[in-house]
């Protein structure tokens, strides 16, 4: 008996994303897989009676956009109920964040705890200058706690140090600190992300009644950019019961591979256990060092001296300094790659990018043999040498590249000439690295519409271009959100090409990117998105704002 297709896609610009990068007409499918890809003629024969017809109208089906660093079960507090969204890409003015704070604080009752993610002196620098007194000035009493939109850093009054038992005795979580004066005080500050979640309070917690609700509502905001998979590189070992049980009971629009929280215990799951097609665990992910927006990054060079360099607290010539020393970095290693577990190293500055390709090649020479699929990811004062000699390690990165919209014009301020090299993605494309772009959200929204555009760009807001020479072309664009990003989550059999046999997991859109100017393919509209071949998003039905 002959197999006939549940969908068909017709009359549609498939870019198919396969080896050739070939474009298509028509698209099969059945038991949420791809049966076929071709000419109308080639899929006619697997149109039956109860086939769903769809005409796309010459609109272009591209295989779901793979976001490969993403946070979806942290950015589901971050943007949920209980936490207050003061980001620059939604206040705009320094008086429009405080006046939420002030508004939350004066609302509060008794016993709540007032929380806000997403403090941006940069794109606001009339912002006062934080600390832990100023909350406690701003509310003396009530308990309040933000973090800084790169989630690298937070703030706590003493109200909420004191419900959180966080005291100058309290020793800092590893890979973190809690900052102190001089006197050994505590400024209420907790740098890096074990210190920064803790201060963070009730924007972490979540029960049974919350979990399934936040995550489908951050997993829909997704669905919405036209993302279909998402790495998941902040996953909480605690989290596992509860996402997977979320799996189990609602049909999700997006996929997730989890990275665990790295620790000096080492795994807390054993690698290969997990084999499902919409929720697993394929790795861990260190934090090698900070943010460049509050000076914890390595390098070999000082920040400018410059507003922007003052307007994060930092002096001229400042140096940070990496998380882990490279003994550390390769104990942590030994933990997890012998036991099965890919390993993605957050890593900013070019001397912690060059502690890490040390640390990978020592570990390599100790555990030879397997795919190990080292990740580095948002890399971005790595410079091109470094990118040449990852990717003669076997190393793939995930480069930030959305800085350069967002950021690009203070990075100037804060590294002068450097910023022209800032995430260098032409480098990695020139050598031949199968590379991805990320937005880190909620860092910045999902949108790989807008990283394809920055990526062939390197466009600031106001304009400027940062390193022409590091532009890509729009098909090393495309493969990084999408065949490329699913190689680097172990998953490019199951999705991130249109291609027989794997999910039908695709994205239509209002217009053809391969044939729409560079610096417009960021404003090309997501019409719908399909998961499974199911459609798990219309723009029609579900006007979403991705991201906000």
């Amino acid at each position: 008996m002959s197999t006939f297709a549940e969908t068909v896609f017709l009359n549609a610009n498939v870019i198919t994303v396969d080896e050739e990068f070939s474009i298509a007409e028509a698209v099969a499918v059945a038991g949420g897989r791809i049966l076929a890809v071709g000419t109308a003629v080639d899929v006619s024969a697997l149109i039956g009676p109860a086939t769903e017809i769809n005409d796309l109208g010459g609109r272009t089906l591209l295989p779901g956009f793979v976001e490969a660093h993403g946070h979806p079960t942290a950015e589901m507090n971050f943007l949920g109920p209980a936490c207050i969204d003061i980001r620059a890409v939604v206040c705009g003015s320094a008086e429009e964040v405080m006046g939420k704070l002030q508004a939350a604080v004066a609302g509060a009752g008794p016993g709540d705890w007032v929380v806000a993610f997403g403090w941006d002196p940069l794109l606001l620098p009339d912002l006062p200058a934080m600390s832990g007194q100023l909350l406690t000035e701003l509310s003396p009493s009530v308990p309040l706690s933000v973090m800084h939109y790169s989630a690298h850093s937070s703030w706590a009054n003493d109200a909420a140090l004191a419900r959180l038992g966080v005291t100058a005795d309290t020793p800092d979580p590893a890979g973190s600190e809690y900052c102190r004066n001089k006197d050994g005080s505590l400024t209420g500050e907790g740098k890096e992300l074990p210190a920064s979640m803790i201060l963070m309070g009730p924007a972490m917690e979540v029960n049974d009644k919350t979990f399934n609700p936040y995550l489908a509502r951050q997993l829909e905001r997704m669905a919405a950019a036209g993302v279909t998979s998402t790495g998941d590189l902040a996953f909480h070992p605690g989290s596992h019961g509860p996402v997977r049980s979320f799996y189990e009971s609602v049909e999700a629009p997006v996929r997730i591979r989890a990275y665990e929280m790295s620790t000096p215990a080492g795994p807390a799951r054993t690698a290969g256990t997990d084999d499902d097609s919409m929720f697993r665990q394929v790795g861990a992910k260190v934090w090698t060092d900070g943010s460049p927006w509050i000076g914890n990054i390595e390098t070999s060079f000082g920040y400018e001296d410059s507003r922007a360099t003052r307007a994060i607290g930092l002096e001229p010539g400042h140096r940070g300094c990496s998380n882990y020393t490279r003994d550390e970095l390769l104990a942590i290693g030994r933990q997890y790659v012998p036991a099965g577990w890919q390993l993605a190293c957050h890593v900013h500055g070019d001397l912690a990018v060059e502690m890490v390709l040390d640390v990978v090649a020592q570990l390599q020479a100790e555990f030879p043999g397997a795919d190990r699929r080292f990740r580095l990811e948002h890399c971005g004062t790595i410079t091109p040498g470094q990118v040449g000699r990852a990717h003669a390690l076997g190393i793939t990165i995930s480069f930030f590249a959305a800085h350069i919209h967002y950021y690009g014009d203070v990075l100037v301020d804060l590294f002068g000439a450097r910023a022209n090299s800032w995430t260098p993605v032409g480098a990695a494309a020139d050598c031949g690295m199968k590379f991805s772009l990320h937005n880190d959200a909620p860092v910045t929204p999902e949108s790989p519409l807008l990283n394809i555009q920055v990526a062939m760009t390197r466009l600031t807001r106001s304009g400027v271009q940062l390193g022409p020479e590091f532009r890509i072309g729009i098909e090393d664009a495309i493969r990084s959100h999408t065949i490329h990003a699913a190689w680097q989550l172990f998953s490019e059999h199951e999705f991130g090409s249109i291609e027989a046999g794997k999910f039908a997991d695709f994205v239509v859109l209002d217009r053809d990117p391969l044939q729409t100017p560079a610096e417009e393919v960021g404003s090309i509209r997501i019409e719908q998105t399909w998961l499974g071949g199911r459609l798990a998003y219309s723009a029609a039905d579900s006007p979403v704002l991705a991201g906000v």
